[in-house]
This record gives structure tokens, C-alpha cells and sequence, in this order.
């Protein structure tokens, strides 16, 4: 089970640095357990343009929370009417974190960056 942990990890941050591209190893991508950490990456990179895409809107924060089993990304922009959860493992919240719209987000309101965290 850490093998594959370490596994999915690192195919994560090989997608997420653009130095492999799924259409050229289309045949590999055709495995289930490649399918699991693309469409992860595909959830996790979709956060992040909505954080790019609401960071203009007043009053739109994100935060994390714990829920005993990982974590948990909320985004909300209250203008918008929009409210978005997602669980996250930790190299995913490891990568997010580290983005600038998530940083810009996270430090427009800081009493609610982390919760439970």
C-alpha cells in the first residue's frame, strides 16, 4: 500500500511539472491506476483555476479542514453564490498549497485559512 502511495505521488508531481503528457503515453494511461491520479490531477489543477478565475471577486476565501481521514479544500465566493468542497490527499494539497492564486486566497483571510489543519 506505501508503494503505491509513493507511486501515485510521484506520477502526480511528474503531471503537475507538465514533464509528461498523457497523449503521448496514451496506452499506459489506459491502466486504472493511472485513470485514479489523472482524473486526482484533473480535480486538483481544476481548483486551481477556480481560484485563478474567482481571486478577483471580493469576499471569495478558501480554507482547509480536517476530517479524520485527510484533508478537505473548501472554496467559496459568497457574490457568486459558489461553494466548492474537495478532499485532498496530502502531496495534493502539498502541490495546491503552493500555488499562487491558493497563496493569495488563503492570505485575503487569514483567520480562516486552516481550520483543523
Amino acid at each position: 500500500m506505501e508503494n503505491r502511495r509513493d507511486w501515485e505521488r510521484t506520477l502526480f508531481e511528474t503531471l503537475t511539472s507538465n514533464r509528461l503528457s498523457r497523449n503521448k503515453y496514451f496506452a499506459q494511461f489506459a491502466n486504472q491506476w493511472f485513470k485514479a491520479v489523472h482524473r486526482r490531477f484533473r480535480v486538483v489543477a481544476s481548483l486551481k483555476k477556480d481560484a485563478e478565475r474567482l481571486g478577483s471577486i471580493p469576499e471569495t476565501f478558501c480554507w482547509i479542514s480536517g476530517d479524520g481521514e485527510g484533508l478537505v479544500f473548501h472554496l467559496q465566493s459568497p457574490r457568486l453564490s459558489y461553494t466548492r468542497a474537495v478532499a485532498l490527499r496530502p502531496h495534493e494539497w502539498e502541490w495546491l498549497g503552493r500555488q499562487k492564486e491558493i497563496q493569495s486566497l488563503l492570505s485575503a483571510n487569514p483567520r480562516n485559512a486552516v481550520l483543523g489543519g
